[in-house]
């Protein structure tokens, strides 16, 4: 690689860890690229920071942001975690399989992990402390949960993936879906184990006349997902317009049955929504910029050549991607590995046959992996928060969690048709 072009990568990192804001830094160093590899005019900087912005796939981020707030805000996490406690709790280890239960539903609704761990997480370790299990376990098995958030449909990083890739964003969500599954059962499985080893407590198989009470109360929050994937596959509203629809069924949910959703709550949501919501925007934003830069200075075509060189075979590169994304992940909040990542590395991907379809969930789940480890976790930091937990004890912890979905991923890397069978059977382009 060109040695002032790998400076100037350098140099972005280097403000990384300086901790100036994401989209600064790749702004700065698309300048500096610019200016020192391709001769273009100053004019195409503000082009291409309006471009970035400009998708309507992007108007689906604030949407589920939005939804996600809202439904921690009312009854919905309350009704949905004590459904999924008569369908599951009686199994060995109850209160664990009913955390994961809970997040494989409530990803069906808001599409972030932050959002899960944030929200579904204070009750959940609550709950699983005041009935006897320890502190390190429910931590640990919430902020794994908490993974499948992205992976399951909706999901904000998969918008933001398809938008950079050109993937379709029906595609992958359908994709998520059996990927998220299998991690879901994968979880269940370690909490059995740890339920055996440690003999961790039970509820009581409900009556007929309880899990039916339960339902009645959790029927509504359930239908959150059933209407999206309905709608959206049944062709009555598009990915995008169904973040909208999310939105509008929590309000009727919270203001209109449930009552818990106040004036001045609902403006501070707006205002939390817009702050993140910007804050995703601008990385877009400067990562549109970075990108189109770098293909210019044709970075892209340099990295295709240097692995070609040492890589042999399509399971090795994607074994040394993977390294490289969990690596990335540590480092970089979601969006902005997403937007840097992808335009870099496409042809390369390209080059070895890789479906970009099944590529976004390879990369996601990487991605949420990140967010459990330090030292920028995301959900890690969270977590501890809410668990009272330190970052060293709650690391060690968590290491067989991280083996089971490191797992996980090998399952979704190596075996294609986890992600794409699911799309192709609904007619979905991959």
């Amino acid at each position: 690689m060109n040695t002032t072009v790998l400076l100037i990568l350098v140099g972005m990192l280097v403000l990384f860890l300086l901790k100036v804001p994401v989209y600064v830094s790749m702004a700065i160093t698309g300048c500096a690229l610019m200016l020192a590899t391709t001769g273009m005019k100053w004019s195409i900087l503000g082009q291409y920071l309006y471009t970035g912005t400009s998708s309507f796939t992007l108007l689906a981020i604030p949407l589920f942001l939005l939804a996600a707030k809202l439904m921690n805000t009312g009854g919905i996490t309350k009704r949905l975690f004590a459904f999924c406690m008569k369908v599951v709790g009686w199994l060995p280890g109850g209160l664990g399989h009913v955390n994961v239960l809970s997040s494989v539903i409530f990803a069906g609704m808001s599409g972030t992990a932050v959002s899960d761990a944030g929200g579904l997480g204070s009750i959940e370790i609550k709950a699983m402390n005041e009935n006897g299990f320890d502190n390190d376990f429910s931590c640990c098995v919430t902020a794994a949960s908490s993974t499948l958030g992205p992976i399951i449909p909706p999901s904000i990083p998969l918008v933001v993936y398809a938008t950079v890739s050109g993937a379709s964003v029906g595609a992958l969500f359908m994709a998520g879906i059996i990927p998220g599954l299998v991690m879901a059962l994968i979880m269940m499985l370690v909490v059995s184990v740890y339920a055996v080893i440690r003999h961790y407590p039970r509820t009581k198989f409900p009556t007929l006349r309880e899990f039916l009470v339960a339902l009645k109360e959790g029927f509504l929050p359930l239908m959150a997902p059933v209407i999206l994937l309905v709608g959206i596959y049944g062709g009555v509203f598009t990915p995008t317009e169904s973040a909208a629809i999310v939105v509008l069924y929590s309000l009727f949910l919270d203001i209109f049955i449930y009552h818990e959703l106040t004036l001045s709550k609902f403006i501070s949501l707006l205002k939390e929504t817009v702050r993140d919501g910007v804050t995703i925007a601008w990385i877009i934003a400067g990562a549109t910029f970075f990108g189109y830069v770098a293909t210019r200075a044709k970075i892209p075509q340099m990295i295709l050549e240097a692995m070609t060189s040492v890589v042999s075979s399509k399971v090795a590169l994607l074994l040394i991607i993977n390294v490289f994304l969990l690596i990335i992940g540590c480092f970089l909040e979601t969006a902005s590995a997403i937007t840097i990542v992808v335009p870099l590395i496409a042809p390369l991907l390209a080059a070895y046959d890789v479906n970009m379809t099944q590529f976004g969930i390879i990369m996601v789940l990487n991605l949420m992996i990140g967010l459990l480890t330090p030292p920028f976790g995301l959900v890690l930091f969270v977590i501890s928060r809410i668990g009272h937990i330190s970052i060293a004890r709650f690391t060690k912890a968590l290491l067989p969690w991280m083996g089971a979905l490191l797992a996980a991923l090998l399952l979704v890397t190596f075996i294609p048709q986890l992600s794409l069978w699911l799309p192709t059977l609904l007619g979905q382009s991959v």
